[in-house]
């Protein structure tokens, strides 16, 4: 049973019936857990057990009668099973390439997901980029312009009254002279947040690419807009805690559980799966290491009575 269920979970159409089901066979009886995660841990081994070294040649001496009787059932199912991961990991593998081509075909920067890159700019700025970030650099005569891609950057400005800086996302631009900022692209809109100096931010109305009047954000202060929306009202806010992420530290003030997830999620391979009933969860703040991830999310989903069931190292779901 417990090889069924990580079999229906890892298929991603689990229906609303069926977690109750599970969750209620998870309460059943200790074993049950127990057995979940000897299997989850099953699972995740079966990569490397299909890699081990003279697996190839036992496979093909299974039928001799030399051959190991004992391990041609795990064999035969470690092969089947390989193959359907296989499978689905090109299938996935080809969605990524084509949603990330842009990014592939033009970054000049780059991090992974739980990275960090530090960079010092053509004239001597400097750059910090977060985690899954992508980002293009044009330094030309009268123009400093970044294309944040995606993802989440740091800026500090060498001032250049001639020569404008710009950092163009979705659909928007980041003007300074001399300054530090901050910008995060995602989800379709872009969230700058100032900690020194003025910056001018600007978006284009509806993907007309005619750009609005600019608004003032200054230190200590944020803005917001969306693709084809003008920036939101300018509001105060903490910018120290905003830019937290660069001496590695993750700050979660008072969000709603799933937006805390979704940050969490930022700095780590893979998926968080929300299938708990967030109709009653409450607000979560805490304070984590880059490397403390999964002890964030243990800690968010305790505070809320909801378990945390990890099928393998790169899905995680929220019960």
């Amino acid at each position: 049973m417990a090889r069924q269920w990580i079999v229906r979970l890892a298929s991603g159409r689990i229906t609303a019936g069926e977690l109750l089901q599970f969750k209620g066979w998870l309460a059943e009886d200790p074993s049950h857990r127990h057995a979940f995660e000897r299997e989850r841990i099953f699972w995740q081994q079966l990569e490397r057990l299909e890699r081990a070294e003279g697996w190839d040649q036992d496979d093909q001496e299974a039928g001799t009668q030399g051959a190991d009787w004992r391990r041609v059932p795990i064999r035969a199912h470690s092969r089947r099973t390989a193959i359907v991961w296989a499978l689905a990991a090109a299938c996935l593998a080809l969605v990524i390439v084509y949603q990330d081509i842009k990014i592939f075909l033009l970054a000049d920067h780059r991090t992974s997901a739980g990275q960090q890159q530090f960079l010092t700019l053509p004239d001597g700025g400097l750059a910090y980029l977060n985690t899954d970030t992508a980002m293009a650099v044009t330094y030309s005569a009268d123009e400093r312009r970044i294309d944040l891609l995606h993802g989440e950057a740091f800026f500090d400005v060498v001032p250049n009254r001639q020569k404008p800086f710009r950092v163009m996302a979705q659909n928007g631009i980041t003007q300074a002279v001399g300054t530090a900022f901050v910008v995060h692209a995602h989800d379709q809109q872009a969230v700058i947040t100032v900690t020194e100096g003025t910056v001018a931010v600007s978006s284009a109305l509806n993907n007309d690419n005619q750009l609005q009047p600019s608004v003032a954000v200054s230190k200590g202060e944020r803005t917001t807009y969306r693709q084809g929306e003008a920036p939101r009202t300018v509001e105060t806010v903490d910018s120290a805690s905003a830019v937290a992420w660069i001496q590695g530290t993750i700050v979660v003030d008072g969000l709603p559980f799933a937006q805390a997830m979704a940050e969490l999620d930022r700095y780590r391979p893979g998926r968080i799966v929300l299938l708990a009933d967030l109709v009653h969860a409450k607000p979560v703040s805490g304070r984590f290491t880059l490397g403390g991830v999964d002890e964030a999310i243990d800690a968010f989903a305790a505070t809320q009575g909801f378990t945390v069931l990890r099928v393998t190292d790169y899905l995680v779901f929220i019960l």
